[in-house]
């Protein structure tokens, strides 16, 4: 099966996710919440075991890149990347608990105003579609690591869905979803058909590690403190134990 398959076919499921999640929600709620946050863990494992050691490679790439031009702090442009995505999406949180607040007494299940709304989710579209061209453009993946990235980001999805659906309720049934699950289509048909400079796929890298980091920490530690500790700890020890293993034996097979 060609990259570009298997890719499309990783994209698929994401969308499907956003599309198809929310029926979880007949089933067992204290099973959804501990399978929610064991999916947390995996998706913060792949980030610091396999992204953010990647990104030192995407640092180094940056600079090569922008050699022949001044750029402020080359060295550390991609690692502010992540911290401008972590700043960013802390902050959206932020406008929705604000929201929130003002909207207190209007009717339940609209928890935020359409702007607001829009916002967020416009974000996480965005966010969505980032991960989904960096997976088809292969960046920081070898072959037999595609299945990990798409396991591991569409359990990432998977408690992005659970927040939204929780926080927007049938405005994210409706066009939310939707929205969503589009985007992650249009991330995987640019990153097949559109190549962009090496210097903003490195930032797209930074970008997108920030934004796992801190959409993690929010789903999984809500103001209701709903979180399983230790589904996430299994999720986090077992995600890291499966990356270093195909690691190793990527390293040891010469690819």
């Amino acid at each position: 099966m060609t990259r570009e398959i298997e890719t499309l076919l990783a994209a698929i499921a994401f969308a499907a996710v956003f599309l198809f999640g929310q029926r979880l929600e007949v089933r067992r709620k204290g099973w959804r919440r501990a399978s929610v946050s064991a999916g947390a863990g995996a998706a913060v494992a792949y980030v610091f075991v396999h992204l953010l050691p990647d990104l030192g490679e995407a640092g180094r790439a940056f600079v090569q890149a922008t050699v022949s031009r001044t750029v402020w702090f080359a060295e550390s442009h991609v690692y502010l990347a992540a911290l401008a995505s972590f700043v960013v999406f802390y902050g959206l949180e932020h406008l929705v608990a604000w929201s929130r607040l003002t909207a207190q007494g209007e009717e339940s299940g609209d928890a935020s105003d359409s702007p607001v709304f829009l916002i967020h989710i416009g974000g996480f579209a965005v966010y969505a579609a980032m991960v989904s061209y960096l997976m088809a453009r292969g960046i920081g993946l070898a072959q037999a690591s595609i299945a990990l990235y798409a396991v591991a980001m569409g359990l990432h999805f998977l408690s992005v869905d659970h927040a939204l659906l929780r926080e927007h309720a049938a405005r994210y049934l409706r066009p939310g979803r939707y929205i969503l699950a589009a985007a992650v289509l249009a991330g995987w048909a640019c990153g097949a058909l559109v190549e962009v400079p090496a210097a903003i796929v490195c930032t797209l890298m930074g970008l997108v590690s920030g934004g796992v980091i801190m959409n993690s920490m929010i789903m999984e530690l809500p103001h209701e403190k709903e979180g399983k500790f230790w589904p996430f700890v299994l999720g986090a020890a077992l995600y890291a134990a499966i990356v270093l293993l195909a690691t190793s034996v990527g390293v040891g097979n010469g690819t």
